[in-house]
């Protein structure tokens, strides 16, 4: 399910395309360029289906769920992954995917792969337009996080959900605890949720707008938007980022107070990317365009009710029973 992603969705695709067999991809109404180089990519007759979501709240665990089903009935697969623009499988090697794929029981719903992140720091080459390649250092220790890869046994139980940004399921009608799931050995997810000051703002702003526009119950808006809200309040609300430089601002996202590597926080671990990016052109990363696209998408899905009488400043506009009386004449 992408939105604003457009600096690395296309190297997310043709990497991921070196071990899937197909992408079947949520286009969440993006306003940066996203959409038209999914539809480039497309056009290039790449294995992807692309499904055009036009309502501006932000449901991903809704709609991966639904999707994943989807995907599972029109082509019938051993796995799915339900990752996102900024994730990339490694190795990009089929014969060690299904090495790893094949340890999995048969009766596990999921399988978790765990994410490796990787930061910007001083040492990038600054003037490299690939995300990919620019970014080349994953942060030594950090927390073990992991995504769901789901089995043919999700497919067969209609009960199970995807929980918030794929990082488990859960069980309809069942407490919020995310089900037990083997660990993927020897596959992992190269993660670059940062790369650039421009993109997480727009991560960030319109990403928490979106959360509260889906309505969700207090409390479950906490669990699953904590972390956006903390970056909408530093950056809309308490403004304490304004008037940052693009290294703070690369390195506020991580709780960083720069760029600056300090010793032994860092791997250096580059994912090989040798695909050439040919869309670059089409990339719109302005965070006041597309918070202005994203405000006008939502007013225009959610019109206001006008109760009261329209007033009419000509003829064409006036309906015709009131432009007869007004005409002292009887309607026909």
């Amino acid at each position: 399910m992408i939105r604003n992603d457009a600096d690395i969705v296309e190297a997310f695709v043709r990497h991921n395309l070196r071990v899937l067999d197909h992408l079947f991809v949520v286009v969440h109404c993006p306003e940066d360029g996203t959409g038209e180089i999914l539809k480039a990519l497309h056009a290039e007759g790449l294995p992807m289906t692309l499904v055009f979501d036009d309502e501006p709240a932000f449901l991903q665990g809704e709609r991966l769920t639904w999707l994943a089903r989807e995907a599972h009935a029109a082509l019938p697969c051993d796995f799915i992954f339900p990752i996102d623009a900024d994730e990339l499988i490694v190795p990009a090697d089929r014969a060690a995917l299904d090495a790893a794929l094949g340890a999995v029981p048969g009766n596990a719903p999921a399988a978790r792969v765990h994410l490796r992140t990787f930061a910007p720091t001083a040492d990038d080459p600054v003037d490299e337009p690939h995300p990919v390649r620019r970014l080349r250092f994953r942060l030594r220790d950090e927390p073990r996080v992991a995504k769901v890869v789901l089995t043919r046994a999700f497919a067969a139980d209609p009960s199970l959900v995807l929980d918030h940004g794929n990082h488990g399921l859960l069980r309809i009608g069942a407490h919020a605890d995310q089900l037990p799931a083997p660990a993927l050995k020897g596959i992992a997810l190269a993660h670059y949720p940062v790369r650039s000051a421009n993109q997480i703002v727009n991560k960030t702003v319109v990403g928490y707008l979106a959360h509260i526009a889906s309505g969700r119950p207090p409390t479950e808006e906490q669990r699953i938007a904590t972390h956006w809200r903390r970056c909408y309040d530093d950056a809309i609300v308490t403004g304490s980022i304004r008037g940052m430089s693009e290294r703070e601002m690369l390195g506020w996202f991580h709780g960083r107070p720069d760029i600056a590597a300090r010793e032994g926080e860092f791997v250096c671990d580059p994912t090989p990317a040798p695909d050439e990016l040919r869309y670059a052109g089409l990339v719109r990363n302005d965070p006041y365009a597309t918070l202005a696209r994203f405000a006008e998408h939502l007013v225009r899905k959610r019109p206001g009710n006008l109760d009261a009488v329209r007033f009419a400043h000509g003829q064409d506009d006036v309906a015709p029973s009131v432009a007869t009386r007004a005409a002292g004449r009887k309607p026909r």
